[in-house]
């Protein structure tokens, strides 16, 4: 009888450890995202989670992670803000538990954000350019798009070579990224010969340019280069340059670039450029997969932004794959710093503080839609 129960007792625990064991493998990874969803940001940032969400829904539908756990998306808005971001950081980190946080489209948010989550739990972030994102990052911290710096040095080269200017000037966000992005710029271009006119700065909630741009207009440059980082008040920008009377040269700056803003711009965008992770036009098969699953999901067109959210998705579900693990961030880090990933957007590698080195394109409005140039 002793027996008996001492093998009925094993029985039931070898039964209830296995229940465990298929729940826990069950268990979903929540992935927090921590994005714009309301103020001046909105619209980017629902490009961005819906990017997220049709790659989820793909990983998904191919078994998922780690032998058959699905992906969550825990979706916060930060309003554009870093005191948002930051405190949308905290709850997803203290109250709802969830395994990793992608994050970061504004730099200002980023800037703050990395600081709730050092040492704490593994993030990915963004669109953020700022280079101190990561040179001042944490060992768990990495960043898909390139930085300000990587991106300038790229697109000022283009510009020099190519667009045949003797002057510019600038129309800038006036943050953090911003003043970095006309300070790369006014460097890189005067060393090439180009005469720096100006610079406007405007702030996150304006709605009305005229004043700044009757300005730049006044100066007689050749070109205006507009640092707008949301897509309600680029298309605003864009129409009012045309509405003062310029008729030189605009250049966009880089990653603002969506069919929305082309399509809210109207014809003041026509033959604009700007720099680009995404190539719209590219047959990538893992792209041509995501933009099919987007359009399926979702009634706006595929975008830079939604397809670095994409990215993000793919990197960590991928990595978790690679490593085995979802929770233990260092061995999680080390293998996301340790491989090559292909993915829609083409090759990606991390450096050792966590910076993505991948391809930047060339794009122009032709037509009124967003074209890759050779």
């Amino acid at each position: 009888m002793r027996l008996q129960s001492i093998l009925a007792a094993t029985t039931a625990a070898f039964i209830a450890a296995g229940t465990m064991a298929v729940q826990a493998q069950e268990e979903p990874v929540r992935i927090a995202a921590i994005a714009p969803l309301s103020g001046p940001g909105a619209f980017d940032g629902q490009l961005a989670v819906e990017g997220m969400e049709a790659m989820v829904a793909i990983v998904n539908e191919n078994g998922g992670v780690l032998d058959g756990r699905m992906l969550e998306l825990v979706t916060y808005d930060d309003k554009g803000s870093p005191e948002e971001g930051v405190s949308a950081a905290k709850r997803a980190i203290e109250q709802d538990d969830v395994d990793v946080i992608v994050g970061g489209w504004f730099s200002s948010v980023a800037l703050t954000m990395k600081e709730v989550t050092r040492d704490r739990i593994l993030t990915i972030m963004t669109t953020s350019q700022h280079p101190d994102t990561t040179r001042e990052g944490h060992d768990w911290l990495f960043r898909l798009n390139a930085t300000s710096t990587m991106m300038s040095g790229a697109y000022s080269q283009f510009i020099c070579d190519r667009m045949d200017l003797e002057s510019i000037a600038f129309i800038t966000i006036n943050d953090d990224y911003g003043r970095l992005e006309v300070e790369n710029y006014e460097k890189l271009l005067s060393e090439c010969g180009i005469e720096v006119l100006g610079n406007e700065y405007y702030n996150k909630d304006d709605a009305d340019f005229t004043t700044a741009l009757t300005k730049l207009r006044a100066a007689n440059p050749d070109a205006i280069y507009v640092s707008a980082i949301n897509t309600a008040q680029g298309a605003t920008i864009y129409r009012q340059i045309r509405q003062v009377g310029y008729r030189g040269t605009t250049i966009a700056s880089a990653g603002n670039m969506n069919p929305k803003l082309v399509e809210l711009s109207g014809p003041a965008l026509e033959g604009v450029y700007s720099v680009s992770l995404f190539a719209p036009d590219s047959q990538d098969p893992e792209l041509l997969a995501w933009v099919a699953k987007y359009e399926e999901m979702f009634d706006n067109e595929p975008s830079f932004i939604g397809s670095i959210g994409a990215q993000s998705i793919e990197v960590l579900a991928e990595a978790i794959d690679a490593a085995g693990t979802v929770r233990d961030y260092g061995e999680l880090a080390e293998t996301i710093r340790g491989n090559e990933w292909d993915t829609l957007l083409g090759n990606v590698t991390f450096d050792d503080i966590g910076q993505a080195e991948q391809n930047i394109y060339l794009i122009q409005i032709q037509d009124g839609k967003i074209a890759s140039v050779n």
